[in-house]
């Protein structure tokens, strides 16, 4: 099978309208902070191949993840399907972010919603189980005399801090822009 056709998310912008976009994350990162390109369908990877039928033939396919890893194996899973054509956003919504597109957010309706985001994302980046997330946030909070199960604006304001720091030694490519719209959505609440 050869490699999947691949273009950079300021091409990608450009042709935008030729294109049925496919982002193949999990929900709370479609959700998260990087957001997603407007109107893009959510099919997670793992339901590909079962959900596939519901993606809509007639346009080419734009796939799109996180940093284009997964998405490169969801364009070949797509063209085993004989489905497609399927085209690879390389860099992700990582550089879809850095180049300052377009992006679709689903703000958190509550400081809750908001650090539960945070543990989600800290634990994709970190490779953690999320409960193992939890109880990181958890300690960092109650050594601060802070708590995690009543989240103030103080509380995730040090979640923040403690996820900088856990992470300052070899930081994920996105924490940068994470961070941000993580501090963004806490203004807004």
């Amino acid at each position: 099978m050869s490699a999947p056709e691949e273009i950079t998310p300021a091409e990608a912008e450009r042709r935008r309208e030729e294109f049925h976009v496919v982002d193949v994350r999990a929900d709370h990162e479609y959700r998260g902070p990087l957001g997603h390109v407007g109107g893009a369908q959510l099919v997670p990877l793992p339901e590909l191949e079962a959900r596939a039928k519901e993606i809509p033939a007639g346009r080419p396919l734009l796939l799109v993840c996180r940093s284009g890893v997964r998405s490169a194996k969801a364009c070949e899973r797509l063209q085993a399907l004989g489905i497609g054509p399927t085209v690879n956003l390389v860099g992700g919504m990582i550089a879809w972010n850095r180049a300052a597109l377009p992006t679709e957010r689903v703000q958190p309706g509550s400081l809750g919603e908001l650090l539960e985001s945070i543990v989600l994302w800290m634990a994709q980046v970190g490779a953690l189980a999320p409960d193992a997330a939890r109880a990181t946030l958890r300690t960092a909070l109650a050594a601060s005399g802070l708590s995690f199960d009543a989240p103030t604006r103080a509380s995730i304001e040090r979640v923040l801090e403690t996820v900088e720091e856990s992470q300052r030694a070899n930081p994920p490519p996105d924490q940068d822009l994470s961070l941000a719209a993580f501090r963004r959505a806490l203004a807004a609440l």
